[in-house]
C-alpha cells in the first residue's frame, strides 16, 4: 500500500488521521537555520547562521481523532548592519514544549560580529530527540571576511560547515566564503574565496548529500547545495541563496544549503548575505563597505515530516501533501 506523507510548517497542532497506523510510521524534524550577522564598519567582519538539526523516530503511538501538538522552528533573522544575527527555532512532536515532546530537533545558532567573528553554531544533535539524530553545520566564523551559512542536517547525515573569503594578502578584501551543502555526508563546504585586489571571486557553496547542487561564485545553490559567495570588486554582488533540498519531494527536502557569504568591499558598497535554503539552512554575512553595509541573510525555517501507511482496506491512497496553517 502507498505511503502517506505529510508536511507540516506551519500551525501548532495535528489531527491524528482514523487511518494512522501506530506499526509503521516515523516523524522526521529539522530545526530552523540561524540568521547572520550584517556588514560591519572598518576592519570588522561578520559570521553566519548555524543550520537547523535532524531528529527522527519510527513507530510513534498515537490515538486517531487525537489532537497532537508541535512546533516548526522558524528561521532566524539576518542582522541589520553592525548588528548580529539570530538564532533559528526548534522544531518539535507531540508535546507542550521541547522537552516533553516525543521528537525534537534544534535551531542553529545566529553570526556574530568582531575581530574575529564567530559563526552561529549549528544546531546540536545531542540536545535533540529521537532514535536518529544530526546536527547542523556551524556558520562561517569571520576571521579574514564574511561567513557563509551551514547547511541543515538531513537524513543522509549532518549539515556541512559554513566558511569565510580568504584574506591572500594585506589590507585586502575578500571575496565572501561559499555556503554549506545541506542534509548528506557528502556535503561539503563551499570553498573561500581568493585574491588580494578587485574583481575577486567569491567562493563556491558545498554540493548536497548527493554530489551536486553548490552555486558558483555569486550564484544560488541547487537541490540543497550551498549558495555561491559574492565577488569582491563589483558595485553589487549579493551572495547566492542556498538551494531548497528536494529529498522528499520536488519542493520539500531535508536540508536546504547555507547562503554564501556577501561580497566585502574596503571603499565601495557592501552586499547582502545570501539567504538559507529550505528547509533548515543558515543565512550568510552581509559584506563590509564604506558607503552602504549589507545585511546578513535570514535561515529558513524548518519542518516536520510525517510518513505512515494507512491502516484498512480500500484503495490506497495517494502520496499528499498537506500545510498546516494556524
Amino acid at each position: 500500500m502507498t505511503s502517506t506523507l505529510v508536511f507540516l510548517t506551519s500551525g501548532s497542532s495535528w489531527t491524528v488521521p482514523a487511518d494512522w497506523n501506530n506499526a509503521d510510521n516515523s516523524i522526521e524534524l529539522i530545526g530552523g537555520g540561524g540568521g547572520a550577522a550584517g556588514g560591519q564598519q572598518g576592519s570588522k567582519y561578520a559570521g553566519g547562521g548555524g543550520g537547523g538539526a535532524y531528529s527522527k523516530i519510527s513507530n510513534l503511538s498515537l490515538a486517531p481523532g487525537s489532537s497532537v501538538a508541535f512546533q516548526v522552528g522558524l528561521g532566524g533573522a539576518g542582522g541589520g548592519t553592525n548588528q548580529t544575527g539570530t538564532a533559528g527555532g526548534d522544531s518539535w512532536f507531540n508535546g507542550a514544549s521541547f522537552a516533553a515532546a516525543s521528537v525534537a530537533a534544534k535551531g542553529g545558532g545566529g553570526g556574530t560580529m568582531g575581530v574575529p567573528a564567530t559563526g552561529g553554531a549549528g544546531g546540536a544533535s545531542a540536545s535533540g530527540i529521537g532514535t536518529t539524530k544530526y546536527s547542523g553545520g556551524s556558520g562561517g566564523g569571520g576571521t579574514n571576511g564574511q561567513g557563509s551559512g551551514g547547511g541543515a542536517a538531513g537524513s543522509s547525515g549532518a549539515g556541512a560547515n559554513g566558511v569565510v573569503g580568504a584574506l591572500a594578502a594585506a589590507n585586502s578584501c575578500p571575496g565572501g566564503g561559499g555556503g554549506g551543502g545541506g542534509g548528506g555526508s557528502a556535503g561539503v563546504g563551499g570553498l573561500s574565496g581568493s585574491g588580494p585586489n578587485q574583481s575577486v571571486a567569491g567562493g563556491t557553496g558545498g554540493n548536497n548529500h548527493s554530489g551536486s547542487g553548490g552555486g558558483a561564485s555569486a550564484s544560488n545553490g541547487t537541490n540543497g547545495g550551498g549558495g555561491g559567495g559574492g565577488r569582491y570588486g563589483n558595485s553589487n554582488s549579493p551572495g547566492g541563496d542556498g538551494g531548497d533540498g528536494t529529498e522528499w519531494d520536488a519542493t520539500h527536502g531535508a536540508g536546504g544549503g547555507g547562503g554564501g557569504g556577501g561580497a566585502n568591499y574596503s571603499t565601495a558598497q557592501g552586499s547582502v548575505g545570501g539567504n538559507g535554503g529550505l528547509y533548515g539552512g543558515g543565512g550568510a554575512a552581509g559584506g563590509n563597505g564604506v558607503s552602504t553595509l549589507g545585511t546578513g541573510g535570514s535561515g529558513a525555517q524548518g519542518i516536520i515530516v510525517i510518513t505512515y501507511t494507512p491502516t484498512g482496506g480500500g484503495a490506497p491512497p495517494s502520496r499528499i501533501f498537506a500545510a498546516v496553517i494556524g
